[in-house]
């Protein structure tokens, strides 16, 4: 399981450019004790929004075990609540477990 598959680049990216921009207008002013308390503050939602990601892959991957163990999940999307099985069908594809069209995160599961 690649937890790099679960983080989403552009927030990184946003976040990082932010915190950059924050730094260089910090520096201008010296002695400002404010801007580097907003450095820190965004180093840690940077933390935050990497780590959330590898937590994310961690269940995707329990769950994809116990899948493969024969277990039953239940899987949300946006909208529905699915039954997930091998008796009903589903597949698994890298992070998603997958019948006909229907495509189902495997982190938005719970073991039955």
């Amino acid at each position: 399981m690649n937890p790099i598959d679960f983080i989403d680049p552009q927030l990184i990216l946003s976040s990082l450019l932010l915190l950059l921009a924050t730094f260089l207008l910090s520096a201008k002013k010296k002695g400002s004790e404010k801007g580097y308390l907003t450095v820190w503050v965004l180093l840690i939602l940077i933390i935050i929004n990497i780590s959330a990601p590898l937590h994310e892959a961690s269940c995707a991957e329990d769950y994809i075990n116990e899948f493969s163990r024969g277990n039953s999940l239940t899987c949300k999307n946006s909208r529905d609540q699915y039954r997930v099985s091998m008796k009903d069908g589903w597949e698994v594809d890298k992070n998603y477990f997958i019948k006909e069209s229907l495509m189902i995160r495997a982190d938005m599961c719970e073991k039955e």
